[in-house]
Parts: structure tokens; C-alpha cells; sequence
């Protein structure tokens, strides 16, 4: 026998199979949402295809980058033509997942350590630069290349991290502007020199570290010397044609003369003239910009100047405006400090001479109240001695005043 309540639990039952059928009937009839691509893992989101993005250290005074695999890369990256834009780093911001620098974006993946970078563009776009060389001579390529990256490199790296004041002065590098950090400018030098300092252990654990400076030198003289025969009156390395081993080299001997130090420069200038002519030949043909990189720091230098609109031009001015007008203000506070702290060294000279008047006045006065004391003394004592020798002598006189009485007496009555 069927109840009222099983009767309408059978109804609502079917009801929201009904129902359940309509909704899946429903779904299956409307087109699935696809999922959200991932966003790339990269620090360029709006990237744009197949230019690369190179992080690199910021540019120098002497040198385009104090990096010679940074310098490798962005020189690869011109010979090649491929097309590409600088992004600061930032000195210690931006690094790859491997900790390291140069590394670039591209296509919305990274690609780190300069040897895998230049072998991994060489393959997306074709442009091997030991193309037409023999097997011998890519043998020959890649073992100076291995001396460069791994043992004339460092010789550059020991002294670096050895004299960090030397280096700062030599590569002229404005560590404020390079870290573009508010803090005092003798401050983050004593933090960069420190940070530096810190990377001898790793000269240390490469092995050149225990070497002392001076051998660390004929190391790289020796290694220069080498690559000075090997080149020849020869253009390149390899004749007319430049390839990957003058990229590399390229890149690490500009270390010894744009940054000089213990007379490499004059050395390679007197001992190896060949390898500063193939310095300015590289430079001049891929590195036009060089003077005006040095000057500017501009990082992308090799692009195309952007067309400002006139609204933006106004906005330049503005900026430029305001900026000059913050220059001035500091300029103005920095002279308002001078001046205070000149009139308070002023204050505190006319204090001290003061001070220093007083104390000899008080000298002085002490040593003259002294002198009139040692005198009166002295006046006092000569006084009592005086007293005395009269107060010895008065019985003797008394004494021969009696004889004399005496004396007259009898001759008087001798009369």
C-alpha cells in the first residue's frame, strides 16, 4: 500500500531527475570554456616575437659592459643582426633562475649562461657564425674560446675582486646611478666594494685564487701573447670573415684596455699591437655607437629613435623642467648645508680660540699671581733673616759696648 508521503518523495524524485537531465542536456549542448593559458614565467609579459630580451649589467664610462659575457652576447647579437633590446638588471635585481647574468627572454622562455645563449640563437635563427669553417678550425676555436671563458677571464675577475677601490676608479661606475638607490653615495660604494670583495672565494675555488696577483698577470700575458700569434696580420682569427671566437675574444680582451689595470694596456699596445688593431676593427664595424653609449649610458642606443607625438614632447619639457628645477632646489639646499656647516665650523673656531684665550689669561694670571707670591715670599724670608742676624748680633755689640764703658771708666779715674 502506497502512503501520501511515498507518493510525493516518488514526484520530487522524479522532478529533480527531470531537472538534473535538462542541466546536463544543457551543458553538453553549450561549448566548454577552454582554461586560461599560463602566463609565461618570464619578467617581459608584453614580449614581442622573436626579439630578444638581454639582461645584462648597466653600462659603464669606459665600456659598454664590465661583463665580458654580458659584452659576448650583446656583440654575438650584432654580428648576427638579430634583433633585440637591452633591459637593465639593475646590478643585483634581476637574475636568471640560475643566479646568473647575462640571460634573455625570448618567446616567453629564458635562456641563461652566455655559451648556451649564443648556441641557442645560433639555432633559431640560423646564424651559426663557425659556419664554413673546417673541423680543424672549430677545434681551434673552441679551445681559445675555453682559454678565454675559463682562464684569461679570470685572471681580469682576481684583480677585480681583489682591488675593488682600483676597479671602481678604473671603470669609473657611478654605483648611485647604477642601483638608482636613494641611499648615500659613500654608503652603497662601501656596500659594492663589499659585495665585490665577497667573490674572492669563488677566484679561490676556481683555482686562480691561490695564485698571487703577479702570476695571475703572467697568466694573462701568456694567454694574450698566445692569441696575438695565432692571429697574425690576419683581420680575424680565421682570415676576412669574422666568427665566434673573435666575438669572444673581442669581448674579454676590451676588459684589459677599457678597464686597465697592473700596465696591461700599455703592455698589449707594446707587445701585442696586432690585438689592439683587431679591438678597433670589431669596434668600429659593430660598435659605432660606442662613444655615445659611454657618454649617454643609454642601453639601447641601437634603436630606432621614437617619434614623439606633441603632447608627449610637452611632457618631456615638463619633465626636463622639473627636473631642473629639483636640481636646482637640491643644488640650492646642498649650498644652504655648506653654509651652515661652514658658519658653525666658524662658531666653533671663534669658541675655541676663545677658550684658548681664556686659558691663557688664566695661565698667565696664575703664573703672575705666583711670581708676586714667590716674591713676597722671598721678601718675607730675606726680612727674618734680616731679624735674625740683627737679634745674633745685639749681645755682641751690647758686650762691646760694655768694654768700651768699662775702658772709659778707668781712664777716667786715671785722671
Amino acid at each position: 500500500m502506497t502512503t501520501t508521503g511515498d507518493t510525493a518523495t516518488a514526484e520530487a524524485t522524479k522532478d529533480a531527475t527531470v531537472n538534473a537531465d535538462a542541466a546536463a542536456a544543457e551543458a553538453a549542448a553549450s561549448p566548454k570554456k577552454e582554461p586560461a593559458p599560463p602566463k609565461p614565467s618570464v619578467h617581459k609579459q608584453d614580449f614581442e616575437k622573436d626579439v630578444v630580451y638581454l639582461y645584462q649589467f648597466p653600462r659603464a664610462p669606459t665600456i659598454p659592459s664590465l661583463s665580458a659575457f654580458c659584452l659576448k652576447v650583446e656583440t654575438f647579437l650584432r654580428v648576427t643582426g638579430i634583433k633585440y633590446e637591452n633591459i637593465d638588471a639593475k646590478l643585483f635585481k634581476f637574475r636568471s633562475k640560475k643566479g646568473q647574468l647575462p640571460f634573455i627572454e625570448l618567446n616567453g622562455e629564458e635562456i641563461a649562461d652566455s655559451d648556451i645563449i649564443l648556441k641557442e640563437l645560433s639555432k633559431k635563427f640560423e646564424k651559426n657564425l663557425d659556419d664554413g669553417l673546417t673541423t680543424e678550425q672549430k677545434v681551434q676555436s673552441h679551445a681559445f674560446e675555453s682559454m678565454l671563458n675559463n682562464h684569461t677571464g679570470w685572471v681580469v675577475r682576481l684583480w677585480r675582486y681583489s682591488h675593488p677601490d682600483d676597479f671602481l676608479a678604473a671603470s669609473q661606475l657611478d654605483v648611485k646611478r647604477a642601483l638608482n638607490s636613494k641611499l648615500p653615495k659613500g654608503v652603497l660604494e662601501f656596500m659594492f666594494k663589499w659585495g665585490i670583495k665577497r667573490n674572492v672565494s669563488d677566484a679561490i675555488g676556481h683555482g686562480i685564487g691561490h695564485h698571487s696577483l703577479e702570476e695571475a698577470v703572467e697568466f694573462g700575458k701568456s694567454d694574450l701573447l698566445t692569441l696575438s700569434q695565432f692571429l697574425g696580420s690576419k683581420d680575424y682569427f680565421f682570415g676576412k670573415q669574422i666568427h665566434q671566437l673573435d666575438v669572444v675574444a673581442f669581448s674579454h680582451i676590451s676588459q684589459f684596455i677599457y678597464v686597465p689595470f697592473e700596465g696591461f694596456k700599455e703592455w698589449i699596445e707594446k707587445e701585442t699591437p696586432n690585438l689592439i688593431s683587431f679591438i678597433e676593427r670589431v669596434k668600429n664595424k659593430y660598435w659605432s655607437d660606442w662613444d655615445e653609449i659611454t657618454k649617454t649610458l643609454e642601453l639601447n642606443t641601437h634603436l630606432p629613435k621614437k617619434e614623439l607625438t606633441p603632447e608627449q614632447i610637452e611632457e618631456q619639457k615638463k619633465a626636463e623642467e622639473k627636473k631642473a628645477e629639483e636640481a636646482r632646489k637640491k643644488e640650492e639646499k646642498k649650498k644652504e648645508k655648506e653654509e651652515k656647516k661652514k658658519q658653525k665650523e666658524e662658531e666653533k673656531r671663534k669658541a675655541k680660540e676663545e677658550k684658548e684665550r681664556k686659558k691663557k689669561e688664566a695661565e698667565e694670571a696664575k703664573a703672575k699671581a705666583a711670581a708676586e707670591k714667590a716674591e713676597k715670599e722671598k721678601a718675607e724670608k730675606e726680612k727674618k733673616e734680616a731679624e735674625a742676624k740683627a737679634a745674633a748680633e745685639a749681645p755682641a755689640a751690647a758686650a762691646g759696648d760694655g768694654a768700651k764703658t768699662e775702658e772709659a771708666t778707668k781712664e777716667e779715674k786715671k785722671d
